[in-house]
């Protein structure tokens, strides 16, 4: 846990490994799913709850602060907690590629082979919208207004649904898989990881990004393998592999750097609520919080 003065400390919240956090719907907490099967929440103080004890690894959570719903991804299940309690679970017939939650907190998507379930994710009743496409579908992304739908493929590229009518829409030529998404407040920009520079889509019109190009800001030798967009202006974040970050404004394509290049891949780029400060981390285990304003 770090702050934005002081030294970061290290918080035992799991005995094995941590393979999924998120934001609690509280704004303060944070959850982590483990491979022991656990779910807990854990506080800038240190204090460690446990929300939930699985019989699997806990591949996925997501939150949503609109309408305190937490989702978990367990196997071939979805479980649903409200006001830190367990809800309901919707089960699916494989196992789970990722889970996305609309702006409001009400849609859910849940991603797995052949495609993806849409659902109210607070109906227990909910049967679901299937959006089919042959394939094995990783992570999943909703749009803040939930009119697409877009995934990750395991053949290095991206599909998409345009809602209601759940119109096909084929995002390719990436080198690699992409890992990160991340939404521009209005909805209007897509911007994805998996090539040298961010692949930002854009979503205007009833087709989308569907014949035409994306913008691909800050090239680089390395791979981006984070995205993040600032809380309200056209502005992103961009991580590389080589461990190097810097953010970009969309209006001037005036850039600022975060960090240099360093031991480990950009793994987590998060925007503080009021843009004025970014979070980073890679994969050797470094972080940072750069203020921006």
């Amino acid at each position: 846990v770090a702050a934005r003065e002081g030294e970061a400390r290290r918080i035992a919240a799991h005995e094995g490994v941590i393979l999924s956090a998120a934001l609690h719907p509280d704004g303060k907490r944070l959850l982590t799913g483990g491979d022991g099967g656990e779910i807990k929440i854990v506080s800038p103080s240190g204090d460690v709850e446990t929300l939930a004890s699985l019989r699997r690894w806990v591949d996925h959570v997501v939150a949503s602060s609109a309408s305190g719903v937490i989702v978990a991804g367990v196997g071939k299940e979805a479980v649903v907690f409200v006001q830190d309690k367990e809800a309901h679970r919707f089960a699916h017939a494989s196992t789970l590629g990722g889970l996305a939650l609309d702006a409001k907190g009400r849609r859910l998507a849940v991603s797995h082979y052949g495609g993806v379930t849409l659902r109210y994710a607070l109906a227990a009743d909910d049967k679901g919208v299937a959006l089919k496409w042959a394939g094995s579908h990783l992570g999943v992304t909703l749009s803040p207004d939930a009119d697409y739908v877009v995934t990750a493929m395991q053949e290095n590229a991206l599909h998409g649904w345009r809602l209601p009518e759940k119109i096909d829409l084929r995002m390719d030529g990436y080198p690699a898989k992409t890992r990160s998404f991340s939404w521009d407040k209005r909805g209007r920009w897509l911007a994805t990881s998996g090539a040298n520079a961010a692949i930002v889509w854009p979503f205007v019109g009833k087709l989308g990004p569907q014949g035409k190009p994306p913008l691909q800001p800050s090239e680089r030798e390395a791979l981006v393998t984070a995205v993040a967009f600032h809380p309200s202006e056209e502005t992103l974040a961009i991580g590389y592999a080589d461990g190097a970050a810097l953010v970009v404004r969309f209006a001037d394509e005036t850039g600022m750097e975060l960090d240099e290049p360093g031991e480990g891949a950009v793994t987590a780029l998060a925007w503080s609520g009021d843009g004025k400060s970014i979070a980073l981390g890679d994969d050797a285990g470094r972080g940072a919080i750069v203020d921006i304003a």
